[in-house]
């Protein structure tokens, strides 16, 4: 592909990369003041402006790793830069799609060697409505999404050309992937055996680069996890922002209908009865947050108690917590609502549309594996074992359609290749028909132009 057409090809992509979201925003009204000042319990833009306003990493005036801080010094560099205001946020954030759709298009560059699939996975991308919502919110979305997708790259461009500034720069993004959401700080482990298995590397060489990766990963994380360690004395490479919702998680196993996505609300008071054995009643307190500060607890030491209570209830039920978690990996691929339909029979309502997308981009990407053959299976493999790793992830410990966000663009790299071959099939035998031959017999594809 020569740089002419390459260059075509990513502007076209800024284009309607912006294009469908500005047309969204548009289409769907947002609350500006909603959005801009009240984001409940999520915290990102009130930890960003605590950092702007000079009052350090904080939230509710308390040192805190609620949130990692790749998304929030992202978050207050856009409030510093362009003011406090809904639009900074929203643009900041269209700007990062805009990179993400064109990083994008090189990893499908990168597994399929063909342009066409690689420009049909950045406009999947591009219009994938699901994602599009949380560039106009104050959410992790949009930067893990990027944050993710830079290591994804560099990673297959390292197995592919194993150089040690490449290893260096796939623990150096995987670093800011953990402090975006750290569901991703156990990846590591699956790194080793992807250089030696998608690698003619000897197993020096494997060690070698893979203390590389690990060397700079620990280094950009250690000013993080040393900065918790002074002030919570605990090791905490991502946020605090775990163990309560693994517990909201296992919170209904004991229930009779353990099967359902138990309200936050409902699993929250649930907690706050389950510590009252161990930390005694607070009299006149029905919230939580509330009961932890009566408590003395700071965030980190909540945390790990809400973590041992949903442990507690897993070891009760295992048979059930097996059950739940397959369960909980269709909510992550098809939402809440979708399977609240599957095991109530109510209505959808809005759960349609994510049932719709991810169904038919899963579908897309099954018939690629099944009917496509060829070397961008072995090229496709560190790709694989991400998607496989965080849905195993969140299938463990809570999953909603939102979590799926950040991973799906790697299963439109599939779709799309089943779709480039659709079409190009179709177009081939038009024209062999025209001419008046016979059909020719499918021939194996390596998904390449």
């Amino acid at each position: 592909m020569g740089k002419g057409t390459r260059l075509s090809s990513l502007v076209v992509i800024v284009i309607v990369v912006l294009l469908v979201r500005g047309v969204a925003f548009l289409v769907c009204p947002v609350d500006m003041r909603q959005i801009g000042r009240d984001l409940g319990p999520d915290g990102w833009l009130d930890i960003s402006r605590n950092v702007v306003s000079g009052q350090g990493y904080t939230l509710l005036g308390t040192p805190t790793a609620f949130r990692g801080p790749t998304v929030i010094y992202f978050f207050a560099a856009a409030l510093w830069l362009f003011g406090d205001n809904l639009w900074s946020i929203v643009s900041a954030q269209w700007l990062v799609d805009v990179v993400t759709a064109i990083v994008i298009f090189f990893i499908a560059l990168e597994v399929f060697q063909d342009r066409r699939v690689a420009w049909v996975s950045s406009l999947f991308f591009a219009l994938y409505g699901s994602g599009i919502i949380y560039t106009f919110r104050a959410f992790s979305e949009p930067l893990y999404t990027l944050s993710l997708a830079g290591f994804t790259l560099s990673l297959l461009q390292a197995l592919r050309q194993p150089q040690t500034w490449r290893f260096a720069l796939c623990g150096a993004l995987l670093g800011l992937s953990v402090m975006a959401r750290p569901s991703m700080q156990f990846y590591p482990l699956f790194v080793l055996p992807l250089l030696y298995w998608t690698t003619t590397l000897n197993w020096r060489q494997v060690c070698s680069y893979f203390a590389i990766f690990i060397i700079v990963f620990v280094a950009v994380l250690s000013p993080w996890v040393i900065r918790n360690y002074l002030i919570f004395d605990a090791f905490i490479p991502g946020s605090t922002h775990s163990g309560l919702p693994f517990y909201e998680g296992q919170y209904a196993l004991d229930k009779p209908n353990y099967l359902r996505y138990s309200p936050v609300e409902e699993s929250r008071q649930g907690l706050i009865k389950a510590l009252e054995p161990r930390l005694g009643p607070a009299p006149g307190i029905t919230d939580l947050p509330t009961y932890i500060q009566a408590k003395g607890l700071n965030e980190y030491e909540f945390q790990q108690i809400a973590f041992q209570e949903g442990v507690k209830i897993v070891r009760a039920f295992p048979g059930r917590y097996v059950i739940v978690s397959l369960v909980r990996s269709l909510r992550f691929w098809f939402g809440k609502q979708f399977v609240n339909f599957l095991l109530t029979g109510k209505k959808l309502l809005g759960g349609l549309l994510p049932f719709l997308i991810n169904g038919t981009l899963l579908g897309l990407t099954i018939l690629a594996f099944v009917c496509y053959r060829g070397s961008w299976r072995q090229r496709a493999t560190p790709i694989v074992a991400l998607v496989v790793y965080q849905t195993a992830i969140y299938s463990a410990t809570l999953a909603v359609g939102r979590y799926s966000v950040p991973i799906t663009p790697y299963v439109m790299l599939f779709a799309a290749l089943t779709v480039v071959h659709l079409f190009s099939g179709r177009r081939m035998a038009q024209r062999v028909e025209a001419a008046g031959f016979p059909r020719p017999s499918p021939q194996p594809s390596d998904g390449g132009s």
